[in-house]
């Protein structure tokens, strides 16, 4: 897993050793920094998939409050929003809260909106809304490229990743979704977000 970037890495880091034009060089660290920056989002969701895959327990579980919850989220990811013009906003429909993990719901929140918007286009928008009809409901909408019915299953698997949507990324957040969507006994699903195209994906907890 960890072979290929740190192969294409050492490539890079020769080549600029090798560069005798300035432009060269400058273009091969360029892609160090590049790799660097994949190698490290591969390590540290390779970390949270190792934390998430011993079964959790009851007794760890506590009340969690997921607008609270994604308030934090959203102010924390509103930079990366902002960066590309993207209308990141919250919309809560009443209290919405449910029996998990903290720091688990939290990871998930994160990687679905983290998700939402790199795969949005700039000046586009992501909106959360959270329900509690018939349930617990969190929804993250977005105005993105969407993803192909036919490979909505195949997202949720370990180190799939779409070709050709211009974003890096190792194929793990979706699939660390769908653990913890399991772990808290909630169904995870994909659709096409009919208002104005783009993905919603829905985590749905059922009343008991």
């Amino acid at each position: 897993m960890l072979r290929t970037p740190l192969e294409a890495l050492k490539t890079q880091a020769q080549v600029a050793m090798r560069a005798h034009e300035k432009v060269e060089r400058s273009h091969a660290l360029e892609n160090v920094l590049l790799g660097v920056d994949r190698a490290t989002r591969l390590v540290e969701q390779l970390l949270i998939l190792a934390t998430v895959d011993p079964e959790a327990t009851f007794s760890h579980y506590q009340q969690v409050d997921l607008n609270l919850l994604a308030s934090e989220i959203i102010t924390d990811l509103a930079p990366m929003a902002r960066a590309k013009k993207i209308k990141l906003a919250l919309k809560s429909n009443g209290v919405c809260t449910v029996l998990g993990e903290h720091t688990q719901l939290s990871l998930l929140l994160r990687n679905v909106i983290d998700n939402a918007i790199r795969y949005t286009p700039a000046g586009g928008s992501v909106d959360v809304t959270t329900s509690h009809t018939d349930g617990v409901k969190l929804q993250v909408r977005d105005t993105g490229i969407g993803i192909a019915q036919a490979e909505r299953e195949q997202v949720l698997k370990r180190f799939y990743r779409i070709s050709g949507n211009g974003e890096t990324g190792c194929g793990l957040g979706l699939s660390i979704v769908k653990r913890i969507a399991e772990l808290h006994e909630a169904q995870l699903t994909m659709s096409e977000n009919q208002a104005g195209g783009g993905l919603l994906v829905s985590v749905i907890w059922k009343k008991p």
